[in-house]
């Protein structure tokens, strides 16, 4: 326990130490353009250890309906994949990861995705570059604290395919998906909005018979938990994850010492209006959730 606690603190100091990983925490590693090639996830992740995380992941990644971010799994990010892991200084750099190890163990090299609110789509373009075809649908109009730089990452990350809109947007999309994910985004979409994105999402995936994998970020004490539960709870039923087997991963998450948990103020570094006693007792954990074939 406290040799994986080790490793993940290591890949917090690793990218604090660097001045320019610290300018551009939160969003912007792809403002600079990517050296050599048409895709800026380079910097968190090159072509060398990317490839060897596809060859370790590929087919060897079970999921179950719902789960949880842990410290174990971290732990494996940072010996793996260590700029990325290391790449935001929040609860990202335990998801994006993740997520890259769920699409390669659930989704065969090749295949069509999209991936909604991507931001900064540092994931999606490490997945294009082991040769999946990945759109990204995401408005970058800043909601959701989200970026704006939308010409900038059009620029850096020029083999993935932009809409620039808000999923379910108005803009055609093909069919045949055979995955539809979500990194950190589900959780601002507002409640009544909810339904339409997890029934357009079943549409897109039908003819592949497509999967949805989704890491929420959830606030599982403190101030909006029991918003944040309900939210999660529609979220689940729209993608066909029954409350038994939410229930079960909140239980299990709750009592686990390996959850991995975050801080508010290092999960947002802002507060707005909200008074800080009120604040700094929120506790939040990434919940991920998998349906499909």
């Amino acid at each position: 326990m406290s040799r994986l606690k080790e490793q993940a603190t290591r890949a917090r100091a690793m990218a604090a130490g660097s001045p320019t990983l610290r300018k551009a925490a939160g969003k912007v590693l792809g403002r600079v353009s990517p050296p050599g090639g048409d895709n800026a996830s380079a910097w968190t992740i090159k072509d060398t250890p990317l490839k060897t995380v596809l060859d370790r992941y590929q087919g060897s990644f079970p999921l179950p309906p719902a789960s949880y971010g842990t410290v174990e799994d971290f732990a494996d990010s940072v010996d793996n994949m260590p700029g990325l892991a290391g790449a935001n200084f929040d609860m990202k750099d335990l998801q994006r990861c993740w997520m890259i190890k769920a699409i390669l163990g659930n989704v065969p090299v090749g295949s069509k995705l999209l991936e909604i609110g991507a931001g900064e789509p540092l994931v999606a373009g490490a997945l294009s570059r082991m040769g999946y075809d990945v759109t990204v649908v995401d408005a970058y109009d800043g909601s959701g604290n989200g970026p704006r730089e939308f010409e900038t990452f059009r620029t850096a990350y020029k083999d993935l395919t932009f809409i620039r809109e808000h999923f379910p947007p108005q803009t055609p999309l093909a069919d045949d998906y055979a995955a539809i994910y979500s990194i950190s985004v589900l959780e601002h979409v507002p409640l009544d909005a909810i339904d339409s994105v997890m029934e357009r999402s079943r549409e897109l995936l039908a003819k592949q018979q497509g999967v949805s994998i989704h890491a929420v970020d959830h606030v599982l004490a403190g101030w909006g938990a029991d918003e944040h539960l309900e939210k999660l709870r529609r979220i689940a039923t729209g993608m066909g994850v029954s409350e038994d087997q939410l229930d079960t991963a909140l239980k299990k998450l709750t009592d686990d010492p390996e959850t991995y948990f975050v801080s508010a103020e290092s999960h947002n570094r802002w507060r707005g209006a909200l008074p800080y006693e009120q604040y700094k007792m929120r506790r939040i954990v990434s919940v991920n959730l998998f349906s499909g074939a």
